[in-house]
């Protein structure tokens, strides 16, 4: 059994820097590491590399989404951007083991990431041109569910989802991280090869298969894949290629 985490904490950023040929001095208390119209990653004192930031709906004095009275439609505050979370996670695991008898060999390897966001661009794109399934559900409905009674599903969808320029709204397309998967499972045979050709002192067939499925998993994607190798574009999804499962066989022989 594996367990492993990762913490970091961003201590000090820029503080009264005096530049040495104008003595003018300068500090930065946040610093934004780049991302698209929808969410961002910012490094602050006392916050985390991987903090992950979002653009939100406006909201009224009880928190609830505002619901424009007269048309109908949710309204987007595209620059006020909330942290929505960080894209590590909070620890991993796995537990692995193999079980043998008379021969015959079952080996497993199940993995666990916990904690941390996500943020799928993708679903908010597939959202805003009426293409994914929870636009479809919307529109079975009667419209799309907010505060408990339903709106127009293309109004509201072409605003949370970003149709044109204009950019989606990040908050509504984080997801939890969080997920369990069968990693790898191989069964196998010795075969009593020595017992017919005395030069072949064992033989081994094993089918393998890796990534098979997942126990658990809330995004609508596989969260451990990553748009990006760099630092601060982890848990993001856009148009990435899709996780894959492998299925092979393996022969060994011993001579």
């Amino acid at each position: 059994m594996n367990y492993s985490l990762n913490k970091n904490k961003v201590v000090e950023l820029l503080r009264d820097y005096e530049d040495p040929f104008t003595h003018e001095k300068t500090s930065l208390n946040w610093i934004d590491m780049g991302g698209t119209s929808m969410y961002k990653m910012i490094l602050t004192e006392g916050g985390s590399i991987g903090d992950i930031y979002v653009n939100t709906l406006r909201t009224d004095e009880h928190g609830a989404i505002y619901v424009h009275p007269v048309d109908q439609v949710v309204v987007p505050e595209y620059d006020n951007f909330v942290k929505a979370g960080n894209s590590a996670p909070k620890y991993n695991l796995s537990w692995g083991n193999t079980f043998s008898y008379k021969g015959l060999s079952l080996g497993f390897l199940l993995t666990a990431r916990v904690g941390g966001i996500v943020v799928s661009q993708t679903q908010a794109v597939m959202d805003s041109y009426g293409v994914s399934q929870a636009s479809a559900d919307a529109r079975d409905m009667g419209g799309a569910i907010v505060n408990g009674r339903p709106i127009d599903a293309q109004k509201y969808y072409t605003t949370v989802g970003g149709a044109g320029n204009t950019g989606g709204i990040g908050s509504m397309y984080v997801y939890s991280a969080t997920n369990v998967r069968l990693g790898e499972l191989s069964l196998g045979y010795d075969v009593p090869i020595n017992k017919y050709v005395s030069w072949i002192q064992g033989l081994n067939v094993s089918f393998i298969g890796k990534n098979l499925f997942f126990l658990y998993r809330k995004a609508p994607f596989d969260p451990e894949l990553t748009a990006s190798t760099g630092t601060y574009f982890q848990g993001i999804d856009m148009f990435m290629s899709p996780s894959l499962r492998n299925l092979g066989f393996s022969v060994k022989v011993q001579f």
